[in-house]
């Protein structure tokens, strides 16, 4: 069996699209919408959506992605957990590649992915988002990361932490074992790039994550992540 877990804050706009894309997808699985606390009505949203799998939903103790997904992943049973972000929809055919990879000798992997815009450059984005996760050993919450239960439960879940939580738990799962890199695209949404324009939300990105690596505390750079947007 595979859990889905999808963490949600304010997503009443997009969370149908990505419920109604799974209907596609191949099981068994089931799906764990697990909110924030949102007052757009997102899990009305969520009560509301024509779904042929097994679908569930709760309200977390804590309003955090990180938070979210582990108290998600709880309410769970399989024996692989994917964490889905509520702007992003699997491709035809995703799960059931997921699951055929996870016979394999892998501790988790991730999706490649691709923006929704289909405008230049988005497209050449994706693509470079994708080569440097090789590159850097590293994946974020919008690659749709995959993990075996066990191994999830042995590095304690993602990190308590407000921001960079995905990119410290792809790290360790790095340094466990191997990670599969699944070229079948999984589309995000390219709204933030959109929102804050290309040029200030590539440099926001990139100055995070050195600043992360040269060990600035995540809570400060949620502040800056909070001021420069």
């Amino acid at each position: 069996m595979l859990s889905i877990i999808v963490p949600t804050y304010q997503e009443a706009g997009g969370i149908a699209t990505c419920l109604t894309a799974l209907n596609a997808q191949a099981g068994p699985f089931e799906v764990f919408v697990v909110d924030g606390g949102s007052k757009d009505g997102t899990l009305d949203t969520v009560r509301d959506a024509t779904v042929n799998y097994p679908l569930a939903w709760g309200v977390a103790p804590q309003r955090g992605r990180s938070a979210q997904m582990n108290w998600g992943a709880a309410q769970t049973g399989g024996e692989v957990l994917l964490f889905l972000h509520a702007d992003s929809c699997l491709p035809v055919g995703g799960l059931a590649l997921l699951q055929e990879t996870m016979r394999g000798d892998w501790v988790g992997g991730r999706f490649d992915v691709q923006l929704d815009d289909p405008t230049w450059p988005y497209p050449w984005m994706g693509r470079l988002i994708n080569w440097r996760s090789r590159l850097a050993r590293r994946c974020t919450g919008d690659m749709g990361i995959f993990v075996r239960r066990s191994v999830f439960t042995d590095l304690g879940g993602f990190p308590d932490q407000p921001l960079m939580e995905d990119l410290e738990f792809s790290a360790r799962l790095y340094r466990l074992g191997t990670m599969a890199h699944l070229a079948l695209p999984l589309q995000t949404s390219a709204r933030r790039w959109q929102k804050s324009g290309i040029l200030k939300t590539f440099w926001l990105m990139q100055t995070l994550r050195v600043a992360y690596a040269l060990g600035t505390p995540p809570a400060t750079l949620q502040r800056w992540y909070r001021d420069v947007r």
